[in-house]
């Protein structure tokens, strides 16, 4: 301690109170020369950084603190304070066999660097305060992480009440509209008229359906309704369930759809769920695929999981949207190639469902050349 207090003239030297005060502070403290070499620390120091004594980090070099820009040390070294705070990381201490400690993982660290001076008003060492600050940090972070999630909630509830305010709005008005018009000049219209008035209110009628079929499906999801039952299915067996429930809309379009998928291929799902994912993916394609293209749905089974793959030549999806697409709060309609109407809330509702069996969806595309659309489920 002698050869300390002849290196801090002032304002310790001769002054058994500061002495008193720099061991018994609760907060941590260093001590440095005017060299920036560690003297000493007092026992907040040792317990804060899970140190037995000074010769453990004696000698420490305070200007080759990683921590501290250049900008910072030419500050202290001029004579000015810094503050500043720092991840400290006691995992890479040890792993990097740094000096000995007791803590383990992150803690959240404030330090004050400020210059002590001599009679001649020349720098004669350094005292560094350091207050942990993890559970400021952590609260902050909480904070910062539950205003987002707020934020989210409240896109989606606006996204939500446009969905229902305009979308499924839209349709009905069709409905509504065409019934009327059928009905107050029904002697007057001749068969062809008639029969594209009621493919109107077929095509309206379909939409309308989907929609408000994924709406209380993603809303039951939302709400934690769900029931997640996965069992062991046969994959081409769910395809082919799926086409058939909407190859109609391929046949108005005269687009082909062929399946490569294996008898043999079986994938552990929820049924429901996996019906809903094929079910909106194909639809897409439909939907977005030019008159006379080509759909393939392929599934590969691989070391781990089971690749599925939707490919479609139509419109495609600009790069922009790409990056937006799984996101409600994001989304605008989009129209198919023969105006059929969409929200794009099916591929959120895949990606929540897909999300669930612990899998992946991503999509490949180019505008005006078409879509592919993978989802990889685990085997397991």
């Amino acid at each position: 301690m002698s050869a300390m207090m002849t290196k801090f003239q002032e304002p310790i030297h001769g002054n058994p109170g500061l002495i008193d005060i720099f061991r018994q502070s609760p907060i941590s403290i260093e001590l440095y020369d005017k060299d920036g070499f560690l003297l000493d620390a007092n026992q907040a120091c040792f317990d804060l950084f899970g140190l037995k004594n000074i010769s453990d980090i004696k000698g420490l070099d305070l200007f080759t603190n990683p921590h501290l820009s250049e900008q910072k040390i030419a500050d202290i070294k001029a004579g000015k304070s810094i503050k500043y705070e720092l991840v400290y990381d006691f995992d890479a201490i040890k792993s990097h066999n740094l000096y000995q400690t007791t803590c383990n993982g992150i803690r959240y660290l404030e330090c004050f660097i400020n210059p002590t001076f001599n009679q001649s008003n020349e720098i004669s060492g350094y005292i560094v305060h350091i207050t942990e600050i993890s559970e400021r940090r952590n609260a902050q972070e909480l904070l910062a992480k539950q205003a987002k999630e707020l934020q989210e909630v409240n896109d989606t509830r606006d996204k939500f009440m446009s969905i229902i305010a305009h979308d499924l709005k839209s349709p009905f008005n069709a409905i509504l509209g065409f019934t009327d018009l059928m009905l107050s000049n029904f002697d007057q219209l001749d068969k062809k008229t008639l029969l594209t008035g009621l493919k109107t209110i077929e095509s309206a009628s379909k939409h309308a359906y989907q929609l408000l079929e994924n709406l209380l499906t993603w809303t039951r999801n939302q709400i934690g309704g769900s029931q997640f039952n996965p069992e062991t299915l046969n994959l081409k067996a769910q395809v082919n369930e799926s086409l058939s429930m909407i190859e109609s809309a391929a046949f108005n379009k005269n687009i082909k759809i062929s399946v490569s998928v294996s008898k043999d291929l079986y994938v552990f799902a929820d049924k429901n769920m996996l019906d809903s994912i094929l079910r909106n993916l194909i639809s897409n394609a439909i939907k977005f695929s030019f008159k006379g293209g080509k759909i393939k749905i392929s599934a590969t089974r691989l070391e781990t999981e089971i690749q599925i793959s939707v490919s479609d030549h139509g419109i495609g999806i600009s790069s922009e949207r790409l990056s937006s697409i799984f996101r409600i709060d994001k989304h605008t309609n989009t129209t198919g190639t023969e105006n059929e109407l969409g929200t794009g809330l099916g591929l959120i509702l895949c990606k929540d469902f897909i999300s669930q069996h612990d899998g992946k969806i991503w999509i490949e595309s180019t505008t005006q050349e078409g879509t592919t659309v993978f989802i990889s489920l685990p085997l397991n």
